[in-house]
Parts: C-alpha cells; structure tokens; sequence
C-alpha cells in the first residue's frame, strides 16, 4: 500500500500531538493537585484516583483501554476476510468479557476494596508462591497487550506516510509516558474521554461515508450487490460476505471469547479501573461501558471491513499481502480510497488516539505492579508510599522503553503482526482467567489450585499449540502458528486446563479462607496494622466482637460529628488550609453546620474534609466501612443483566442466523446499518457527554479558583 500524507505530516501529528496532548493533560493534573482534594503525588491517587472514580469517567475509562489499535482495524479485518459475522463475533468477545467483569469487580470491592492489584491479593491468600504466579500471568499479558497495540499504530503510520514502523514505536509510547506520569490514573481516564469522543465521532462519519456519502457505493444495495460479485468466501454459505452461517466465524468466535477473557482478567489495567472505581458504581460502570463498546468493532466491521472488501472489485483499489492484511490495513485502504487525503487523515489520528489512550492504561497498569509488586514486595519492604510512588512515576518510562523494543523484536526480526498476536493472545493468558478471578470471588481456591492452574494450565497450553501445529501442519513456523485451528487449540487448552486444575484442586481440598483478612487491607499500610487485622479475623468469636465494636465506635463517631459540626471544621481549618479555594469550601462547611439545615450534607462535607486530612501520607482510609448489603446486591442484579445480555447478543440474535440458511438482503442490511449508527450516538453521549455532566461542578469550582479568582486579584 502507498503513503497517501508526507512522512512530515506523520512525525508532525506524533511529536507535535503528543507533546500538545501531553501539555494540556499536564496542565489539567496541575489544576487538579492546586485546586482539588486529589494529589497526583499521593501514591493513591497516582495508582489507583484515589478509589473514587465516578460513574461517567469511570465507564469512559474502561471503554477507551478495550479499544485498542487492534480493536479497531482487526474487527475490520475479520469482516474483510470472512464476512460481517468476523465483526460481531469479536465485538461479542470483548463484551461478554467486560460485562462478566461487571459481577467480579462487585466482589473485589467486597473482599478485598484496597487491593491495588490481582498479585497482591494472591499474596495475601496463597504467599509468595501464589504472587509470582500471577505476577508472571499479569507481565505476559500486558507485555502482548503493549505489543499488539503498539504494532497495529505503527503500522497504520507506515501505510499512511511512510514514516519508520521502529521510530512510531519509540515515539509514540514516550509521548503517552509524560504526562502518565506525571497525572498517574487519574490524568489517563481524563485523556480517555477525549480520545474516545474523536474516535467515535470518526467511526459514524466512516460508517456513513461507505454507505451514504460517496459514488464509489454509495447505498447499502449498492455494497449488497458489489459483495455478492466477488469470489466466495470458504466454508460460508453460499461462499457470502453477508451471511452468518459460517465455519470460520464459529471457529473465530471460541477464539474471541476465550481471548477477551485472558486479557480483561489477568491485565492489569482493567483491573486498575476496578480499584479506582466509587464501590456504588463499579458494576454499573463495567455493565455501560461493555454494551457501549460493542459497537465500536462491530461498526468498524460492517463499515470499512466490509467497504474494502467490496472495493476490491475496482482495478485500482490498493492490492494487499497477506502480512499487510495481518497488520490490519484493509480499513486504512478503504477510507483512503474513499475520502483521499482526508479519509488517511482521519484514521490516522483515530489510530493516534486510539494507541496513546490504550497505551496509557497499559503504562499505570504495569507500573503498578512493578512498584507495588516488585519494589515494595521484595526489594525495599520498608519503603514509604512516596518512594513507591517515585518508582512507578519511573517505571512508566521503564514499561515505554520495553514495550518499544519487544515490539521492535516482533516487528523486525520475527516478522510477527498485530493480527499474528491477537492469535496468540488467548493461549498465553486464558490459563490465569480462573484461578484470577477466584480468588477474589471463591474462599475455597487454595495454592495449588491457584499457582497450578495459572502456570500449569499456560505450560500445557503452548505444548497443545506446537504440538497441533506440527501435527495439522507438519512444520512449525510463524505463519502455521497462527493458523485458525492451531490457534483454537492452544486457547481452548488454556481456559479449560486453568479452570480444571484450579477447581479440582479446591474441591479436593478446600481452603475455607476468611475474607476478613483481606477486607481494609492494603501492601502500604503498617506491618502492625496489617498484622492486627489478620489477628481480628483469626477467631470467630473476636470477628463478630470487632465488628459489633466498630459499629458501635462508627455511629458514636457520626454523633459526635454532627453535634460538634462546627468545632471539627474549626479544627481542619488551622491544621489544612492550603488555599484560598479550600478556605471558601470549609467556610461553607461550617456555615451548613451552625444552620444545621441537613444533616446529611453537614455529615457528607465533614466526611469529605477529614478524608483528604487523615491518612495523608497513605491518602486513604484504613478502616473504611465496606457495605455489603449494597455490594450483594449489585453482584446479584448485574448476574442477571449478564446473563440477560449474553442471552440476546450470543444466543437469541446470532444463533438463528447462523443455523439458518440465511443471507442478508439489502434491506436488512440497511436496518442492521441504521442500528449500528443510532448505537453509536447512544455510546457518544455516555463516553463523553455523561462525564462533563456529573463533572460540572468540580470543573466550575476548579475553574473559579484557577481564572475567575486570578482577575479579581489582577483587578485589585
């Protein structure tokens, strides 16, 4: 494929966008740290956003790390080489995942709401042997994850203006890494919401452009009728482009399925918008945020996957290789041949986007687990939330530099795509979905299931992925590996052996495990604090006494503080005033106290105050009351809505279609068109409309202090 933009316009829009991008989020952070309670140089705030993300930022932020580079051009590719089901069996493979997701985060907020990451409460329950496990489950997957988001932008940079795929591999992961580390998670959700918008505003105006706004189709009968002319599709009905009775599919969508649970399980940066998460919300958010993000390849899919392929009836559409297809550039081919130079610069910045906002979240995750997991864990015990916070500031920096050069080996001396890896995915981390998610939802999983599922299930996995390559085959080479029923095998494998091993060796031997030892408890705190609630949870009779005690103390407390409302503030307001902003807001506080008005507002403020006072050096509470009757609750209704979503979406829709001899005609081809668009306004208005809304009046209150106060004080 030819470069359609100048190699300028590609290092102009990577250097100059990512230091304009980096700029402003730097700048936000610093309003943020000046004018709000949050600090980004607290090791709670820069890990995990201070642990209450609202609803709007929250959904935003795990929508934007699921789209990747290769959510948007492999959707697109599946749908160009079998058909429109490769689209919707990939975006069923991300949904269900994030959804079940929804159910899990419930309980990890539950058992265990201030654990940082899936190592550290492998720690807590199965010792040293149980957090290697994971910890090597969680670098093999965000290594693979950086990797395949890394390659499918640099490719798309390469195709379009012929910059160097090693210099877009370098450039691009340091541009993300500056202001990651200065804002931490908090300034990753925040550029979420941004890059989303663009993203999802490119995908409706591609989406209407192949189908309404162009002489090249031009109507969804005009690409009903080019599809129908090409040569058939193998193993499809009819050999059509348009149909759902399809081997291929059916064999793609296990892949999928498996796939997206490896990945949404064992990466940490999914699990790090768990963490973040209000405990209100969390299920909510995940349950939003996976319905939003359906459309999105599956849009792709049915819109450039499709249109290219429809192209290639054309003498002159770009021809493509194998390796090029791999890289996933159909879609770049179709928007360029489209639109020219304005279709190649929109998927270029889509792709921008889409890669640093991905990235971003791949950068704190594994930060996280290098500073919490490493660092704190085995090499400086004793160190202080601020050196933690130190090394994960550098290790954003270390994680760029590694990402660059293991995609570099991949891209350079293997030969290894973006769609190569996505392959792979599912058989190097499908293993740990099981013993992972388990352990924070099971009391029973013990060590052997946990490490031997985790580590055993992925060593039988690959020896079950070389072994059917060799014997399908009769060679084991890069391009025989990736092949669909090599790769089927080494994923199925992987998620069943993990679950196997992890089951059977807890039924046998059950570990009965206490919950109460990893409720409050966190890596950071005091050796003595966490010896002492292991000790309260050590004895049935001293459980029920601490809680029945620390109820008592809880409503003593509340009393206390709407009776003495204003002498509490009082007291906050000689130890913590750091500026004129905070001074207004403790004013108001102890203006709502002597009226005494609202009780539950005074208590709201008070709360909110002594939180951002106590604990500063941790920057949260240890002895935060956990409602489980709300947590219950939400794990019981979001069981339905998931069962109730999987139900339509992977059975009632999919399953008739294919079981029929069925292909689509072009009205209904134009009715499936006219509900991708409308659920595609719909993911617009929760991904970027809904955070600004519930954001309103932080961003009024910042902007008050930050310009409005500045003129009074130049006027004076």
């Amino acid at each position: 494929m030819e470069p359609s933009l100048t190699q300028g316009a590609g290092y102009g829009l990577i250097v100059g966008g990512g230091a304009f991008f980096a700029i402003v989020m730097n700048y936000v952070t610093f309003l943020q740290n000046k004018y709000s309670a949050h600090n980004s140089k607290k090791v709670d705030e820069f890990v995990s956003g201070s642990r209450n993300v609202g609803f709007g930022l929250l959904l935003s932020g795990i929508l934007s790390n699921w789209t990747w580079s290769l959510t948007l051009l492999e959707s697109a590719v599946k749908s160009y080489d079998i058909g429109i089901s490769g689209s919707y069996w990939y975006a069923i493979g991300g949904m269900l995942q994030v959804s079940v997701f929804s159910v899990v985060s419930s309980k990890i907020k539950k058992n265990a709401n201030l654990v940082t990451t899936f190592p550290e409460m492998a720690y807590f329950r199965f010792g040293k042997a149980g957090h290697l496990s994971f910890l090597w489950c969680g670098f093999v997957c965000n290594s693979i994850v950086s990797s395949c988001i890394l390659l499918g932008g640099s490719a798309v940079f390469h195709a379009v203006t012929g910059v160097s795929q090693y210099a877009t591999l370098f450039l691009i992961p340091f541009g993300c890494a500056v202001y990651v580390s200065f804002g931490g998670l908090r300034a990753t959700f925040i550029s979420d919401a941004t890059h989303t918008c663009i993203i999802l505003v490119f995908i409706i105006v591609f989406t209407l452009e192949v189908y309404y706004g162009n002489d090249k189709i031009g109507s969804p009968r005009k690409l009903w009728e080019m599809l129908q002319s090409l040569p058939p599709v193998d193993d499809n009905y009819h050999g059509s482009y348009l149909t759902f009775r399809s081997q291929q599919g059916a064999i793609f969508s296990v892949i999928s399925c498996i796939t997206g649970f490896g990945l949404v399980v064992n990466d940490q940066a999914y699990l790090s918008r768990a963490v973040a998460a209000d405990p209100r919300i969390t299920s909510r958010a995940y349950f939003f945020a996976s319905i939003c993000w359906f459309v999105i390849p599956f849009a792709m899919g049915a819109g450039l996957g499709l249109g290219a392929r429809a192209l290639t009836v054309y003498p002159d559409f770009p021809k493509l290789s194998d390796f090029e297809v791999g890289e996933g550039l159909p879609p770049v081919a179709c928007a360029t041949y489209l639109m020219g130079k304005t279709g190649s610069a929109m998927i270029l910045v889509m792709i921008f986007f889409s890669v640093t906002s991905s990235f971003s979240g791949e950068l704190i995750g594994t930060s996280t687990l290098i500073s919490y997991d490493i660092y704190k864990r085995y090499y400086k015990p004793d160190a202080k939330p601020n050196q933690v916070v130190r090394v994960a500031k550098i290790s954003v920096f270390g994680w760029a530099i590694f990402s660059s050069c293991l995609a570099s080996i991949f891209y350079g001396a293997a030969k290894i795509s973006m769609g190569w890896l996505f392959n792979f995915l599912g058989c190097a981390t499908a293993a740990g979905v099981f013993p992972i998610a388990l352990s924070f939802v099971w009391k029973d999983l013990n060590k052997v299931g946990a490490v031997g599922g985790s580590i055993g299930g992925m060593v039988l996995a690959i020896m079950a992925w070389l072994i059917a390559c060799y014997k399908l085959t009769g060679e084991i080479t890069v391009t025989n590996l990736s092949l669909q029923w090599v790769s089927f095998t080494g994923n199925a494998v992987a998620l069943a052996f993990g679950g196997i091993i992890s089951i059977t060796a807890s039924l046998i031997s059950p570990a009965n495990f206490d919950f109460e030892k990893t409720r409050n408890r966190t890596s950071l705190m005091p050796k003595s604090k966490e010896m002492e609630i292991v000790e309260n949870s050590s004895s049935d009779g001293e459980l029920v006494l601490g809680k029945i005690e620390s109820k008592v103390e809880s409503a003593e407390k509340r009393e206390r503080e709407k009776n003495a409302a204003v002498v509490m503030v009082d007291v906050v307001l000689l130890k913590d005033v750091k500026n004129e902003a905070e001074s207004k807001s403790i004013e108001k506080a102890r203006s709502k106290a002597n009226d005494n008005k609202n009780d539950s507002e005074i208590e709201q403020d008070l709360v909110d105050i002594e939180s951002s006072t106590s604990n500063s050096e941790l920057d949260m509470n240890l002895d935060a009351v956990i409602d489980h009757k709300h947590l219950d609750h939400q794990f019981k209704k979001y069981c339905g809505l998931v069962a109730l979503a999987v139900l339509i979406l992977v059975f009632v829709i999919p399953v008739p279609l294919g079981a029929s001899p069925y292909i689509f005609s072009p009205h209904f081809l134009e009715g499936v068109v006219i509900i991708i668009i409308i659920w595609l306004f719909c993911s617009l208005f929760y991904v970027v409309i809904l955070p600004i809304v519930e954001a309103r009046k932080s961003i009024w209150r910042i902007f008050k202090a930050s310009v409005l106060f500045r003129k009074d004080k130049s006027q004076e």
